[in-house]
């Protein structure tokens, strides 16, 4: 996706409410009104065709959360060929309003279920998601458990010591869970007393490990 630098004339509450306007599309199953949502070249280039199965089976969906011109929604898909998506989507204006020039889907995949299938090329070809899917489950883990300590050890050196010291929240933290991944990516929603927020973790594999490159948190934005 392109940079994520804030859209300039657009607030937040002005995003916020175009990522509603998804939401209640996909409930709706109106593609038509993501159509009108969406700038006509990503409508042909790939949104029609990535969003009409959350479309056709969404029986649930949430804003998550926004960073800059982005934003996060999930929806609960069942009967899909996945049974959940997060869809990050990128605003421009436009003709005097927001719509969407770009997104990027986040799914989750089940080792098991493909070990057990034997199916080795698709293994192959997701090896990067699912490696990154099984870091984040450990990461997930340390979070729930309230161990800082256990979630620094999965920091790059590099990140680490951009984030000059500072260790994670746990404090007020009530509840961590992986909600999908694409490529090196994954997504954590992470409950606190206060808040919501999702983030974006990437990982990289250093001396045999993966560890945590680079991290964005979306969270909705103030009352």
């Amino acid at each position: 996706m392109c940079d994520p630098a804030a859209v300039q004339g657009v607030d937040d509450r002005t995003l916020w409410a175009g990522a509603e306007a998804v939401r209640d599309a996909l409930l709706a199953h109106d593609m038509d009104a993501l159509r009108g949502l969406t700038t006509e070249e990503l409508w042909v280039r790939a949104a029609a065709e990535e969003l009409a199965p959350l479309a056709e089976h969404a029986v649930a969906a949430r804003t998550l959360g926004l960073l800059g011109r982005h934003t996060m929604l999930h929806a609960i898909t069942p009967g899909a060929a996945y049974p959940a998506y997060v869809v990050e989507q990128q605003w421009t204006p436009a003709a005097g309003r927001p719509l969407v020039e770009d997104e990027r889907l986040f799914t989750l995949i089940d080792r098991a279920a493909l070990e057990a299938a034997g199916d080795t090329g698709r293994l192959a070809r997701l090896a990067t998601k699912l490696a990154a899917q099984d870091a984040a489950r450990g990461y997930v883990d340390a979070l729930n458990a309230h161990d800082a300590a256990a979630v620094m050890a999965l920091w790059a050196p590099d990140f680490a010591a951009g984030r000059a010291g500072a260790a994670p929240r746990i404090d007020g933290l009530r509840s961590a869970e992986l909600i999908g991944s694409v490529g090196p990516r994954t997504l954590v929603l992470c409950r606190f007393d206060d808040h919501d927020e999702t983030q974006e973790l990437l990982w990289r594999p250093l001396d045999g490990r993966i560890l945590v490159q680079g991290q964005r948190s979306f969270r909705p934005p103030p009352a």
